[in-house]
């Protein structure tokens, strides 16, 4: 069990730095985005071992750590679009003659969301949430019937049959269910890489296969909201010249959600 809490330990002090990170340099985009992946990365891990312990106290830190990463969402998404935007503007130059105002605007939304996620409420919630996570690890008691070798080889060959299964059924005009697969992909994903070094089964592959699925997936989610925001910004914006740039990239967007699959190997 001490290996067990070890990883979780190094996954909250992981956590802990982030934190720190975004809070020393806000302004980049890789440090929102590390925040969010470190949360991430312990509600998966956690979420593997759900069935290990209280169900009550598994319920309570998902969703402190929940809760907290959502502050961070939109700041994550200006970072996303930013960079959607950066990478059409230099493909198509000609596009609109109102990139400079364009990216401005951009900008100032971001500082703005940025600037939301240090009051004091958000501020609260967030450290609350790590030193929750970082005391209750301490004083969690997994137990299961059998040993952990068996018990993570066993849960993470049941997880990835499962995301195999439905990914080669999707409906890939299906948002939610695409979203739902890639969610789980990455839960897996993450259990596999942290865990799977505990067990004698094979992980590698595992782990390999969920990022496949997590990356193709990820692509049309993101452009789904990409798209979404762009259309919101559409509408918001009272200028027409970034009216009208803002509904041309929703157009590229709305082109990157067709539906495609590639095969799982």
């Amino acid at each position: 069990m001490e290996e067990l809490k070890n990883v979780l330990y190094k996954r909250v002090e992981k956590l802990k730095k982030s934190y720190r990170d975004y809070e020393n340099n806000p302004y980049h985009a890789k440090t929102a985005h590390a925040l969010r992946v470190s949360s991430r990365k312990v509600r998966s891990l956690l979420n593997f071992l759900k069935h290990t312990f209280d169900e009550e106290e598994y319920d309570r830190l998902n969703k402190e750590l929940k809760d907290s990463a959502q502050i961070y969402g939109r700041l994550r998404e200006f970072d996303v679009l930013i960079g959607l935007c950066s990478e059409i503007a230099l493909r198509q130059p000609d596009l609109s003659d109102h990139y400079s105002d364009m990216f401005k605007y951009l900008h100032q939304e971001r500082a703005r969301e940025m600037r939301r996620t240090f009051n004091k409420t958000n501020i609260q919630s967030t450290v609350s949430a790590i030193e929750s996570i970082d005391s209750a690890i301490h004083a969690l008691n997994f137990e299961i019937d059998g040993d952990w070798d068996a018990y993570i080889g066993k849960r993470l060959k049941k997880r990835s049959q499962k995301l195999a299964e439905d990914y080669e059924n999707v409906d890939m005009t299906d948002y939610e269910a695409v979203h739902d697969i890639r969610k789980r992909a990455k839960k897996l994903r993450y259990a596999a890489r942290y865990f799977g070094g505990l067990t004698s089964k094979k992980h590698k592959k595992i782990m390999k296969r969920a990022k496949k699925i997590q990356d193709q997936f990820g692509e049309v989610t993101d452009a789904r909201i990409n798209q979404h925001l762009l259309d919101q910004l559409a509408e918001k914006v009272d200028d027409e010249n970034l009216k009208m740039t803002f509904q041309y990239m929703s157009r590229i967007e709305e082109q990157a959600r067709q539906p495609w699959a590639v095969e799982i190997k």
